[in-house]
């Protein structure tokens, strides 16, 4: 007995299935259920990188909190639907960068705070009397440096992707007002 032979999805139209992707790309989660599709096969990776779809894909919903690092990288989703003046992707980045920006002016605050903390433990470690106090206070200054140190290479890495976000969001506003 000869058995009948299943379709699959990749065997409709290449018209249709650019109309499901599309689909796709404006439901709720538009940007991750298109990241997800990209796995399945090759069809539905050359679907997702179509121009038209890449420009639909919806970030309103996104928590920029649930942003997977990928959405990032140059080829992530992010960078993908930019170029083609993806509005809800532009406001993603711009609203990723207000985000950084105050999160950089708060860890900069608290760095000059604790660096005035570092500086009255060090004088109090001039004025301990007794050996215990002294080495009390050297390890908590330790502590303190290599915290401050943390931080600055944090304060780093933020002023690095806020600059690669300006340089983004200047190349978006000129794409979009043409």
């Amino acid at each position: 007995m000869k058995r009948k032979r299943q379709s699959k999805i990749t065997d409709l139209n290449y018209d249709v299935l650019k109309n499901v992707m599309y689909h796709v790309a404006v439901s709720p989660d538009g940007a991750g259920n298109l990241a997800r599709t990209l796995s399945v096969c090759r069809l539905f990776k050359e679907l997702a990188d179509d121009s038209d779809i890449l420009k639909a894909v919806a970030f309103d919903q996104v928590e920029l909190s649930d942003i997977h690092e990928s959405f990032w990288q140059p080829a992530g989703m992010l960078c993908r639907c930019l170029p083609t003046g993806n509005s809800t992707a532009f406001y993603a980045i711009r609203q990723k960068a207000e985000i950084l920006n105050v999160s950089y002016l708060i860890l900069k605050r608290d760095m000059f705070r604790g660096k005035l903390i570092l500086l009255a433990r060090s004088r109090a470690l001039e004025i301990a009397n007794t050996r215990a106090r002294k080495k009390a206070l050297e390890d908590a200054i330790d502590d303190c440096t290599s915290t401050f140190d943390a931080v600055d290479t944090q304060i780093e890495t933020i002023e690095q992707f806020l600059v690669m976000l300006k340089a983004v969001l200047k190349v978006m506003r000129s794409q979009i007002s043409q």
